[in-house]
């Protein structure tokens, strides 16, 4: 019964996008020993990212 849905939730954005942020900045900091700059300007573009994209799906179901 649990099967059917499975799915539905990797099709929505506000689940998908936070995972990958996830998995991209755990394998960053893993790889690269991050300061306190270099995070920041990852989250920024990640938000920009983030925002782009849900702005061209809002777009986009109009």
């Amino acid at each position: 019964m649990g099967r059917r849905y499975r799915g539905v939730m990797l099709d929505n954005p506000w689940v998908v996008i936070p995972l990958l942020i996830a998995l991209y900045l755990t394998v960053y900091t893993f790889v690269k020993r991050v300061d306190g700059d270099k995070w920041r300007l990852v989250w920024a573009v990640w938000l920009i990212v983030i925002v782009m994209m849900l702005t061209i799906r809002l777009v986009q179901s109009l």
